[in-house]
């Protein structure tokens, strides 16, 4: 019988340690590296490619382009649109803004409530717009999907709309067999949980509140209806968040991920300050560039539970659920649509500052905009708000 090769697990991590070198330079664990940009978006290609048509196919070309030579108002529709269906979360992860406050002013500002959640009628208005434009749908921003009781019934009809759905979960909870059946189930085509560490000790540190059986359990089941079954959804991606604390538990970690049949497995270096702990102060707008210094207005929305819109999930995270936040919203769908918003004059001006900083930064309300103070196109020095929060021990670096 000739000798079965061992399964491949595509890994995408930046090399800044030892440890991940080793993991990466493994051959017994069949891993691939993709590095640099050109990696990220292969570890996100599924979102893009499967089941394509020839509509999206067109769409995603014409964004291309777009985004090439600089246009404002965008003929193309977004490729990506991130549903904030909820923001509430079971956890309370070190760098989040759902972090125990312990005194500090800018978490204890954070306000979440169990209302907090989009309606499956407000949601189906979203798909029915960009069904067969958009590629996919990416149910989550600073909340667990999971939390939603409706989550299924919502990857149910994205995926009858012909969008792939991506979900990011960190999969800490109590599910029976057939509630892990159903999920499987639901339509979800992409799915990402977070797994930082296998014992409980080194997993709780950052990923406080959650139980790491309970998440591999989750994981083993899901993957094993899957196969028996054999879907070909969801793809699953493992992210390991890398510290120092728990970077002895990559190796382990990557044969399980192998063994349970996880189809790709994302290593990164974990963050030591919490998301809303800083705030900036503006130097000056970067030089212009050959490209826009942002793909985030040509080719992407997030859109909030209750339909408020913003252009990124990685700006201003601390102030979108905190009172009295500025939230900087650039309008919202269930007043404007997907294709008014996208195209309004606020969508227009952020598309002229990532492509031409300098000339866009001292546009009549620039400094009002949503990406005002952004480290993508702005020189800023970031000022901490506080350093009481408990410490996390950083990635040490290989010498």
């Amino acid at each position: 019988m000739a000798r079965q090769e061992p399964r491949t697990l595509a890994m995408r991590t930046p090399s800044t340690h030892a440890a991940v070198d080793a993991a990466q330079q493994s051959e017994t664990l069949g891993i691939k590296e993709w590095n640099d940009w050109l990696g990220e978006k292969w570890r996100r290609k599924g979102w893009f490619l499967d089941n394509m048509t020839a509509r999206k196919l067109g769409n995603l070309c014409l964004a291309g382009a777009e985004y090439l030579t600089r246009r404002d108002t965008m003929r193309a529709w977004p490729l990506v649109v991130k549903i904030d269906i909820s923001p509430l979360c079971n956890l309370h992860c070190t760098v989040c803004v759902h972090a125990e406050p312990n005194g500090e002013a800018y978490l204890e500002k954070q306000s979440f409530q169990a209302r907090q959640r989009m309606s499956v009628p407000e949601y189906q208005r979203i798909i029915d717009e960009i069904q067969g434009r958009s590629m996919a749908v990416s149910l989550y921003y600073l909340g667990d999907p999971l939390m939603h009781p409706d989550v299924d019934a919502m990857c149910g009809i994205a995926r009858r709309a012909g969008l792939n759905v991506h979900l990011s979960t960190n999969f800490s909870f109590h599910w029976d067999d057939d509630r892990v059946r159903r999920h499987a189930e639901s339509g979800v085509t992409h799915l990402t949980v977070c797994v930082d560490g296998l014992s409980q000790e080194k997993y709780a540190r950052t990923r406080v509140g959650g139980h790491i059986a309970m998440v591999l359990s989750n994981l083993e089941r899901l993957l094993k209806h899957r196969n028996e079954k054999k879907m070909k959804y969801p793809k699953v991606e493992v992210q390991y968040l890398v510290f120092d604390h728990n970077k002895d538990e990559i190796r382990p970690a990557m044969q399980l991920f192998r063994n349970i049949g996880v189809d790709q497995v994302c290593l990164r270096e974990g963050g030591t300050t919490n998301w809303a702990s800083y705030g900036y102060e503006i130097k000056s707008p970067h030089e212009n560039r050959a490209l826009p210094q942002c793909e985030w207005p040509h080719f992407f929305m997030l859109v909030k539970y209750n339909g408020d819109v913003i252009p990124c999930c990685l700006h201003r995270t601390g102030d979108q659920y905190a009172s009295e936040g500025e939230t900087r919203s650039v309008g919202n769908v269930f007043q404007s649509g997907i294709r008014e918003i996208w195209n309004s004059p606020a969508y227009r001006q952020m598309r002229r500052l990532v492509s031409n900083p300098r000339r866009a930064a001292s546009e009549p309300g620039a400094d009002e905009g949503f990406c005002h103070g952004c480290p993508a196109v702005y020189n800023i020095k970031t000022i901490p708000l506080s350093t009481r929060l408990q410490a996390i021990e950083p990635l040490r670096r290989a010498q």
